[in-house]
C-alpha cells in the first residue's frame, strides 16, 4: 500500500471511529465530548504511519543498493570472464575459393561465432587462395568495423569487439563466404 493510501485509511478510519462514537447521527449534541476520546488513537495512528513510511524509505533504498550492487557484480563478472578467455578461432578452408562452401555454410569454419564484449576473433586462411574478413553485407558492402585486408595462405587477422551486437562479415573477392559474430 503506497502513503497515500495509508493516510487516506487512517483518516476514514477516524471518521468511522468518530462516528460510531458520536452515537450515529442520533445524537449530534454529544459530539464535542467524544472527540476527545478518539484523539489519542488518532496520534498513535498517524506515530505508526510514520514509522511505515520510514520502514518503507528504508526498504527502497535497501533495493536501489542491492540492484547497483548486482550491475556493478555482473559488470566484473563480464570483464573477468573476457579477460581470461582465449581468443575464438575461425578457419577459412580449403575449397573457400571456389562456389559451394556456402551451400554447406562452411566458407568460415565455423561459420558463426558468441563471444563476450571485449572477446576477440583470431581469423586464418587455410586456403591456398587470398581471402578478406571485411565486416558488412555482401549486398551493401562494407560497414568499416573491420577488415582484415588481403590474407594470403597462412596469414592471420584479429579483431577485439568492444561493443555488443551482431557483427556480419563476407570476404571481398569470394562473396559467397560469409559469416558472423554475436557480441553480448
Amino acid at each position: 500500500m503506497d502513503k497515500v493510501g495509508i493516510i487516506l485509511a487512517i483518516a476514514i478510519t477516524s471518521v468511522a471511529v468518530a462516528f460510531t462514537a458520536t452515537g450515529g447521527l442520533g445524537s449530534m449534541y454529544n459530539i464535542t465530548p467524544n472527540v476527545e476520546k478518539i484523539s489519542p488513537p488518532v496520534s498513535e495512528l498517524e506515530k505508526e504511519a510514520l514509522v511505515v513510511k520510514k520502514v518503507t524509505e528504508d526498504i527502497e533504498q535497501v533495493a536501489k543498493e542491492a540492484k547497483q550492487t548486482t550491475e556493478k557484480a555482473q559488470e566484473i563478472t563480464k570483464e573477468a570472464v573476457s579477460a581470461k578467455l582465449p581468443a575464438k578461432f575461425v578457419s577459412i578452408p580449403k575449397g573457400t575459393s571456389v562456389p559451394g562452401c556456402d551451400k554447406v555454410d562452411l566458407c568460415y569454419d565455423p561459420p558463426h561465432v558468441t563471444i563476450f564484449v571485449g572477446g576477440e576473433i583470431l581469423w586464418r586462411n587455410d586456403d591456398s587462395s587470398a581471402h578478406t574478413v571485411t565486416s558488412g553485407v555482401v549486398l551493401t558492402g562494407p560497414d568499416g568495423n573491420f577488415d582484415s585486408s588481403l590474407l594470403r595462405n597462412g596469414q592471420t587477422f584479429s579483431h577485439m569487439f568492444d561493443k555488443s551486437g551482431e557483427y556480419r562479415y563476407f570476404c571481398m573477392i569470394h562473396p559467397w563466404a560469409t559469416g558472423s559474430v554475436t557480441v553480448s
